[in-house]
C-alpha cells in the first residue's frame, strides 16, 4: 500500500460513517418533533372534547404514536407540559443515538448525540366555536324571515 491509500481509505471510512451517523440523527431528529406535535395536538383536541387531563392522554398515547421508528436510536422519554389554565400543551422529548462507532476518536463526542424536540398545541375549542356559529347564523335568518 501506498502513502497516499494508508491515508486516504481510512478518510473515506470514516467520512462514510460519519454520513451515516448524522443521517440517522438528522431522521431522529425529524421523527421526533413530528411525533411531538401529534401527541400535543391529540391532547388538545381530548382535552376540547372531555376536559381530560393532558398528561395522561399523552402518556396513553405515547406507545401507539412512537411505534417502531427510532431504528437508530433509543426510545424517547417524553414530558409532558399544560399551561395557562390547560389551553396550552406542550410535549418535549429526547432520545439519544445508539452507534457506538467512532467512541474513542475525536469526531464523535464521548457522551452521544442526544437529540430534542418539542412542540405545542393550543386548545382551541374547535367544536363550541363552530356550534355558536351555526346557531347565530340560525338565529340571524329566523329574525330576517
Amino acid at each position: 500500500m501506498t502513502v497516499e491509500a494508508t491515508l486516504v481509505v481510512p478518510m473515506a471510512v470514516c467520512v462514510i460513517t460519519l454520513l451515516i451517523l448524522f443521517s440517522y440523527y438528522l431522521y431522529g431528529r425529524c421523527i421526533l418533533s413530528q411525533d411531538c406535535y401529534v401527541l400535543a395536538f391529540r391532547a388538545s383536541i381530548d382535552a376540547d372534547r372531555y376536559g381530560n387531563n393532558p398528561e395522561s392522554t399523552v402518556l396513553a398515547k405515547r406507545d401507539r404514536v412512537l411505534g417502531k421508528k427510532y431504528f437508530g436510536s433509543t426510545k424517547p422519554v417524553i414530558h409532558v407540559e399544560s399551561r395557562a389554565s390547560g389551553k396550552e400543551i406542550k410535549v418535549e422529548a429526547s432520545a439519544r443515538i445508539r452507534a457506538g462507532a467512532m467512541g474513542n476518536y475525536f469526531l464523535k463526542p464521548r457522551s452521544g448525540w442526544e437529540f430534542k424536540a418539542g412542540q405545542k398545541a393550543k386548545c382551541l375549542g374547535q367544536v363550541k366555536h363552530i356550534r355558536k356559529m351555526t346557531r347565530l347564523k340560525d338565529i340571524g335568518q329566523r329574525v330576517f324571515d
